[in-house]
């Protein structure tokens, strides 16, 4: 299979493009299937692998990636639920860069017949996340407000749809004016206007206040789903309801620009680490709200847990992922770099 590999971490131009053979004498695992790839999508997680500031990656030389789509070609002894010929989707714990992926049976899921290759490769990963975050740790419901940032990306289009289909109030966070169009397409009737937030670090807090007020949250937000945090912690974190929880996933607002952090990018980074607001668990009990961080990359052993939630997550029959921009597989290394810059809606996708 050709795949692009990482010659070092910390340097998007180290993702290379290469040959590997290691099939060529193996057979598959037991309990795993072997994938032709036809999408690979993209997530933050992928960015921060490539800068070498994702501490789940593994040393040394390795194909990053976490999710795919593609059709099976070879299925081990012992993998059931998949047969040769089958189009799906896949989670993988790094890997999916690449045309071919050997995967675990239960990592592997039916790609609905409507769905493109593209579609298939921008659900599960967000999919999956955007439940956890706002079930699981969110306890998401009829009548909850919800505090959703980067709600034009992936994870964010996701998460709104998931709080429509479960009778839940949201707020969308975007970085810019051009996405609330992307906003509007998908969701018409769900989102009112002010409840749409082109965010402003000088004043986010007072922004998020002003769009509680208008949906009748006047206590604020019941869950912040945040994978931004930065400059813009503090005010969700300041217009939390009691009882609320803050749910953390991710830290784009710290996420260095260029293909390499260099001298000066570290001393922003550390600049900007320093200054972080920060939350004293001794002052939670008299605040009456808590604040939850996850990976999912962490959860992947739990496959019983993640099964019951992609059950529940497939039951409220959301409409096919939103595919932004889409790219040939030589060119992924600039997919990651317009991913990088934070200017995109819905999943960017590599197609093979």
């Amino acid at each position: 299979a050709f795949v692009p590999g990482l010659e070092g971490k910390g340097d998007l131009s180290n993702l290379t493009l290469r040959a590997s053979s290691a099939w060529s004498s193996e057979p598959c695992a037991c309990d795993a299937v072997r994938v032709r790839v036809k999408a690979i999508g993209l997530n933050f997680a992928d960015v921060f692998t490539c800068l070498g500031l994702y501490n789940a990656a593994p040393d040394g030389a390795f194909v990053p990636g976490l999710e795919c789509s593609g059709v099976v070609v070879e299925r081990g002894a012992d993998a059931t639920g998949v047969e040769v010929g089958d189009r799906v989707m896949c989670v993988t714990r790094f890997g999916a860069f690449a045309d071919h992926v050997e995967v675990p049976a239960a990592q592997v899921q039916p790609l609905p017949a409507p769905w493109t290759f593209e579609e298939g490769a921008s659900f599960l990963v967000q999919g999956l996340t955007s439940y956890y975050g706002l079930k699981a740790l969110g306890d998401v419901g009829k009548g909850k407000v919800v505090l959703v940032h980067s709600a034009a990306g992936g994870c964010g289009l996701m998460s709104l749809g998931i709080c429509q289909r479960v009778g839940a109030k949201a707020v969308a966070v975007i970085g810019n004016g051009g996405k609330i169009a992307t906003l509007r397409e998908r969701f018409p009737s769900f989102l009112q206007e002010d409840a749409i937030i082109v965010r402003d670090r000088n004043r986010f807090g007072e922004q998020v206040r002003e769009a509680c007020d208008a949906i009748g949250a006047e206590e604020g937000a019941d869950i912040v789903f945040d994978a931004t945090l930065g400059d813009f912690f503090q005010g969700g974190w300041d217009n939390l309801a009691r009882g609320g929880r803050y749910v953390v996933y991710g830290a784009a607002d710290l996420t260095p620009s260029g293909d390499s952090i260099g001298i000066f990018g570290w001393i922003k980074l550390a600049w900007k680490f320093l200054r972080r607001k920060k939350v004293d668990p001794l002052n939670l009990p008299g605040e009456n709200k808590g604040i939850l961080g996850f990976n999912l990359i962490w959860q992947f052993d739990k496959a019983a847990e993640l099964m019951r939630l992609l059950d529940e997550l497939n039951a409220l029959d959301l409409p096919a992922p939103k595919v932004g921009a889409t790219f040939d597989f030589e060119d992924l290394p600039n997919a990651l770099r317009l991913f990088q810059t934070g200017q995109t809606t819905g999943k960017v996708v590599v197609r093979v």
